[in-house]
């Protein structure tokens, strides 16, 4: 069987982001798609684009 092996600076890029707390966007686009996807069964596909789209007409800031 091969044997896998990981890139190191992968590992180091993975291992420095867990000590780091997420970004206000990165946050934004998880709740984003988390809602999209709850949201979304076998008949209705709700997008992150839909989600957004309602999220800036709830804030008042929908072009």
């Amino acid at each position: 069987m091969t044997q896998l092996q990981s890139d190191p600076r992968l590992l180091e890029a993975l291992a420095a982001a867990v000590k780091r707390p997420p970004s206000a966007a990165q946050l934004h686009r998880q709740r984003v798609s988390y809602i999209a996807g709850a949201l979304s069964d076998d008949k209705t596909k709700v997008t992150d684009e839909m989600v957004e789209r309602e999220l800036r007409r709830m804030e008042g800031t929908a072009a």
